[in-house]
């Protein structure tokens, strides 16, 4: 152990070849047997060899009368393997809990048969407000919202199964998902969370790790995204895929229900002399007021649209009457009329309106929306500032207002 001879050793003090850290303790221990106290027999000991090195032994001792002399006999037995197992292990521990403390994305692993979380990482109080504690006193679900809850709970029985048959291959089951969780504070947010199952060889239980990343930006994006791909940038209408798409879906369902829709198709009067005379930052402006006119003119469950330039487009779902359409279309004439003050000027536009009826006037999207346009047209042909409804049967335009 020490790489000295036996003959070595003899000549030597004892503290020669103890470790100075252990020095101290060493000599207490002597003193307190040579005291009749009562000492620990066994004990961890950090010895110096021959060539410097440190050995650790677990050393047994015991205190004998041997010639009159007060002796003490003792074994080594060679532990330094395990000590440095010992001081790996703690520093892989350190680095561990230095990683999940001081990361963002929380480290967390759910028992998959309780579904009750056995460890979550710090970093969850910054992520949604709670401490681990908190969060592992608390089943699965109170870490979800109720819309996530279901999701998830599917997911694990599906995942779950998967990786009872790949177990036996030793196949890693990965799985990602986006999942909104609750904060403490009331508010949500969404997260990435990867997870991974795995059977606890200890207890044989199947547990589930997972890592949960914030992407409470990143959906921010998307949504900002998703938001200018289907809206006019300069009015914040829905543009026309939007439009056609929520035409589509009330077309499916006048079919359904035998309640008919109503389209409408609105061309501004005389706003190309306006942004003749003005410019066309005034043109913008008078656009963006005359969009908010319109919405505050509809009903929630009617849409306005901007298809290009001055026109827009209305849809009116579930119209029980022709009157209803006819009302709603005097109201946005009503809206359009009042002057616009922009930069100190007062500028005054008015619109035209073409109606067309689902199903009498349209079968289908493209008829509908082609007759809607025929009757604005009719509109503008009479100077402007009323409405006009289509009629298929008589073929001119009726509902003058």
């Amino acid at each position: 152990i020490t790489g000295y001879s036996r003959e070595e050793l003899l000549r030597m003090n004892s503290l020669e070849h103890i470790h100075p850290d252990h020095r101290p303790s060493a000599l207490e221990r002597d003193a307190a047997r040579e005291r009749g106290e009562a000492v620990s027999t066994r004990y961890e000991l950090k010895l110096l060899t021959k060539t410097g090195e440190v050995r650790w032994v677990d050393f047994t001792a015991r205190t004998v009368l041997f010639d009159g002399v007060l002796c003490t006999v003792g074994s080594a037995f060679d532990i330094t393997g395990r000590k440095r197992a010992e001081d790996a292990l703690r520093e892989s521990e350190a680095k561990y809990r230095f990683l999940t403390e001081s990361m963002k994305d929380v480290i967390w692993t759910l028992d998959a048969e309780t579904l009750r979380f056995v460890y979550v990482s710090p970093s969850v109080e910054r992520l949604r407000g709670y401490t681990p504690e908190e969060i592992m006193a608390e089943p699965l679900d109170a870490a979800l919202t109720p819309e996530s809850a279901a999701l998830v709970h599917r997911l694990i029985d599906q995942e779950t199964e998967k990786f009872k048959m790949r177990e036996e291959r030793g196949d890693a089951v990965f799985h990602t998902e986006e999942v909104e969780q609750p904060r403490k504070d009331g508010t949500t947010v969404w997260t990435e969370v990867v997870t991974v199952y795995w059977r606890n060889p200890q207890n044989g239980r199947i547990e589930i790790h997972g890592v949960t990343r914030d992407i409470s930006e990143r959906k921010e994006v998307e949504a900002k995204m998703a938001h200018m791909a289907q809206h006019d940038p300069l009015t914040g209408l829905p543009n026309r895929a939007l439009f056609s798409d929520r035409l589509e879906r009330a077309l499916a369902a006048s079919r359904r229900s035998g309640i008919p829709t109503a389209l409408m198709f609105l061309d501004l009067d005389k706003f190309k002399p306006v942004n003749d005379t003005y410019g066309h930052a005034i043109g913008d402006v008078l656009l963006q007021q005359a969009a908010e006119r319109m919405k505050s003119a509809l009903r929630e469950s009617d849409t306005v649209g901007r298809i290009g330039g001055d026109e827009f487009v209305v849809l009116l779902p579930a119209v029980e009457r022709v009157e209803d359409a006819l009302h709603v279309a005097e109201k946005l004439l009503e809206a359009l009329r009042k002057p616009f003050f922009i930069e100190g000027r007062s500028v005054d536009v008015s619109c035209s309106i073409g109606i067309a009826i689902h199903p009498e006037d349209g079968r289908d999207e493209i008829e509908l929306a082609k007759n809607a346009d025929t009757a604005m047209y009719w509109a503008k042909r009479e100077g402007g500032d009323c409405v006009r409804m289509f009629r298929a049967s008589s073929d001119v335009s009726a509902a003058v207002l």
